[in-house]
């Protein structure tokens, strides 16, 4: 048990002129007692944001609202207590005898506070009587010493130390559009669409590592911090390729795996966004929101064991290019063919034996320790139906003489449908973790469709 102290002063102001310019600062800075004293516990955080309402020049015009921003900011962070010296674990006396041992991860009296700085613009507008509404912004952050443990030799007597192990950046755009069609007294359809694109790029590490594992897993695969890509690509072995892209099988007509770990995906989305409909009629509403990502990986650690046990169909039903059963003998015309190349660059017409789904019998060779861990690296791309409102309310003349002032009951539906997905046996969105461990499925459970009902009651 311990205790963290963490002082600090802070400081703001703002200043507003003709109702057009604005601007905003504000300076902290903390100490922290959970990082060395001096210069390496305190740390600081100065912001500043300016404002333009243009369409206070354009009275009158189909602007109603029009502003431009700027904003700049950084952000310190210190770490978790106790991790700046090393100290023993006390065992349990055995025999009146005490022992101690030494932690199985070490500390760094040296840390350095993180920092983040960002800087954003944006634009704000809000035309034809507030019925068309747009917001867009695009931003850049920077991390720099980023504390987190990382990997060492056992030979020094621990397993990680902690260390500011690198920087990196994220930059992307970020949109949301409010659209009303059409509106009268008792009817209106309101469309609303958001849209999201980052890029991250580990830009350093520290001393000469030039990849900072997160978590080795099941499967044979790693994820982590690669220099000069994402944090969070996925790394195994991939398959080999000829000049020409197509897969290339060994002299058993299976695909051949890389002779050496290498990025075989990457967690993180191209893009993300949704579109949300709604339309009322009188004291009745219908809304429903779709969402949907591009891009991203996971690794399906289910179909490494599945398609190696037969518990998918994959090789273990239907008919081959023969016209026979797959899971026939080779002397009895069953077997596939891969689809890819030999290794002299001739088309593969070596048919492998389907008819034991284990080991070296599965086609793809899951579980003999040889097959291409890419192979189950899947493109985590879905639509979802993620929500269905129907919403009523009680006409106000129910409510004259009542101490309420809205009554609304809504029935509910959420993650109704997966419209598309290419991640097969599975929801994209199942995982094994909801930290930085993301991109990887064990035991993915099914999708959870949710229905209920909702009374809203305002006083």
């Amino acid at each position: 048990r311990g205790t963290k102290k963490v002082d600090g002063l802070f400081a703001r102001a703002s200043f507003g002129f003709y109702n057009m310019f604005y601007l905003d600062g504000s300076i902290r800075t903390d100490r922290s007692s959970a990082l060395w004293s001096g210069s390496q516990n305190r740390y600081w955080y100065p912001s500043v944001s300016g404002s333009f309402v243009f369409s206070e020049l354009l009275k009158g015009s189909f602007i109603n609202f029009g502003k431009v921003r700027a904003n700049y900011a950084q952000v310190g962070n210190d770490t978790d207590m106790f991790n700046l010296y090393n100290v023993y674990t006390l065992n349990a006396p055995f025999n009146g005898i005490g022992s101690a041992i030494n932690p199985d991860q070490f500390k760094n009296q040296f840390l350095r506070p993180e920092n983040m700085t960002e800087y954003e613009v944006g634009l704000e507008m809000a035309m034809f009587k507030n019925r068309v509404t747009f917001d867009v912004s695009y931003y850049n952050r920077k991390t720099t010493d980023l504390i987190t443990p990382v990997d060492g030799s056992s030979s020094s007597g621990a397993s990680s130390v902690f260390m500011n192990a690198g920087d990196m950046v994220n930059e992307g755009i970020e949109v949301s559009l409010n659209v009303v069609p059409f509106k009268s007294e008792d009817f209106s359809w309101r469309l609303g669409f958001n849209f999201a694109r980052n890029r991250n790029k580990v830009t350093k590490l520290s001393e000469d590592v030039h990849y900072l594992q997160l978590a080795s897993l099941q499967g044979g695969i790693s994820i982590g911090a690669q220099l000069g890509e994402a944090y969070g690509v996925i790394r195994g072995t991939g398959f080999v390729y000829d000049d020409n892209g197509n897969k290339v099988v060994g002299d058993n007509g299976q695909y051949l795996a890389s002779a050496t770990t290498t990025k075989i995906g990457n967690m993180n989305p191209d893009w993300t966004g949704g579109v949300k409909n709604t339309v009322s009629y009188k004291n009745l509403s219908l809304s429903f929101l779709i969402d949907f990502q591009k891009g991203g990986d996971v690794f399906s650690l289910d179909t490494f064991y599945g398609y190696a046990t037969g518990l998918y169909d994959n090789f273990t039903t239907g008919l081959n290019d023969l016209g026979n059963p797959v899971r026939n003998t080779l002397a009895n015309g069953g077997g596939v063919i891969l689809p890819g190349v030999k290794q002299d660059g001739t088309p593969n017409d070596i048919r492998v034996d389907a008819s034991n789904g284990n080991g070296q019998g599965n086609p793809w060779g899951y579980l003999s320790g040889t097959s291409p861990r890419q192979a189950h690296v899947y493109d985590a791309s879905y639509v979802k139906l993620r929500n269905v409102t129907l919403t009523y309310d009680l006409p106000q003349k129910f409510l004259d003489n009542t101490f309420i002032k809205k009554l609304s009951l809504s029935a509910v539906g959420r993650n109704l449908w997966i419209i598309h997905k290419n991640v097969p046996f599975s929801d994209p969105e199942a995982g094994l973790s909801s930290g930085n461990i993301q991109g990887y499925q064990s035991g993915a459970h099914p999708t959870i469709r949710e229905i209920g009902a909702s009374l809203k009651v305002q006083f």
